[in-house]
């Protein structure tokens, strides 16, 4: 699942699990968002909610409804 990155506002931040981080997988941007520990793999809901803290953190233009491709 792929969701909106808040910094190049494209479709390309996805969970990465061998570094435990949500990451932009474009080369242009390679923009990473670092979540708590999980073990496991995080819901749809609680990406959705580090996205959001993260756009917040920033001057990044983002929507406010994130949608997973």
């Amino acid at each position: 699942m792929a969701y909106e990155c808040p910094k190049c506002q494209r479709y390309g931040m996805a969970w990465d699990g061998r570094a435990k981080v949500l990451m932009c997988y474009y080369n242009t941007c390679s923009h990473v968002i670092r979540m708590s520990t999980h073990k496991q793999i995080p819901t749809p809901q609680e990406i959705t909610a580090a996205i959001k803290r993260d756009a917040s953190g920033s001057n990044a233009p983002t929507r406010d409804n994130f949608v997973p491709a």
